[in-house]
């Protein structure tokens, strides 16, 4: 399910910093934390897990800010009006649930930021928002930046590994986008899907048409995590592709990365 939340700035200049992703993400876990400490603290500390798995997935993800008058200033992002949209998806519906319960319980306002440099909101409109019909083969565009990454190097020489994110273009993108919608699937539905295709192929024509600069580099807590944003095409099994459309495509989507819409 998909949540939309529509908001405007309290003061003629409300600053953010332009990589706001983090204080994005620390927002959720607060709103979360109005209706449940217990779940925001268990989403935020393990998150849904595979087995015996170390790694837990968040199974959540959300838009870059859109709409409002802003501008671009140095380091920052300076809003001074208008209507602000925000959409957060997720196909867990605790999660919806305590979002949406937690939202309505602090009142009319949102603060973005640490408690000593808030940035004040108010809350216009909140609503839930259809679903588009999934099928084998679909059209979408990015909210936010798409992200999948690998490890690369020589181990037990770990300080010769790195990470590598993974271009649209390179061979293994497409399988490692479906390799982590599969776990993803395995984590709402109980189980992996029997039939696994998945192909995804970017928009040739807007490629063509930004010269191939389709990449963003957002910096999350110091560091620096590449995905792109471009229309693409996918192909193959409707239950990943609507996990995809819920959890987010690729990795890091409690981080803002992986959130798309349908194109029609």
């Amino acid at each position: 399910m998909r949540v939309k939340l529509t908001f405007a700035p309290v003061s003629r200049k409300a600053v953010l910093p332009i990589n706001y992703n983090y204080l994005l993400t620390s927002l959720i876990y607060k709103i979360i934390r109005n209706s449940s400490r217990d779940y925001s603290a268990f989403l935020h500390d393990e998150g849904y897990k595979i087995g015996e798995s170390k790694k837990g997935f968040k199974l959540f993800t959300f838009s870059m800010l859109k709409g409002g008058k802003f501008r671009a200033d140095h380091s920052d992002i300076v809003f001074s009006g208008g209507h602000i949209q925000w959409e957060i998806s997720s196909p867990v519906n605790d999660f919806i649930q305590h979002l949406v319960s937690g939202v309505f319980s602090q009142g009319h306002e949102i603060r973005i930021g640490p408690a000593n440099a808030e940035v004040r909101f108010l809350i216009g409109q909140v609503e839930t928002l259809p679903r588009p019909e999934f099928k084998e083969t679909m059209k979408f565009t990015c909210l936010s930046p798409i992200t999948v990454s690998k490890i690369i190097g020589i181990p037990p020489l770990t300080s010769g590994l790195r990470c590598h994110y993974l271009r649209p273009w390179e061979d293994d993108f497409s399988e490692a986008i479906k390799n982590n919608l599969v776990k993803k699937c395995r984590l709402v539905t109980g189980e992996a899907p029997e039939d696994a295709e998945f192909r995804i192929k970017i928009d040739a024509e807007y490629m063509n048409k930004k010269n191939g600069k389709i990449t963003k580099k957002i910096n999350f807590k110091g560091t620096d995590i590449i995905g792109f944003m471009a229309p693409f095409q996918v192909t193959g099994n409707a239950e990943l592709i609507e996990v995809g459309y819920e959890a987010g495509f690729g990795g890091k989507g409690s981080m803002g990365f992986g959130m798309v819409k349908e194109i029609v």
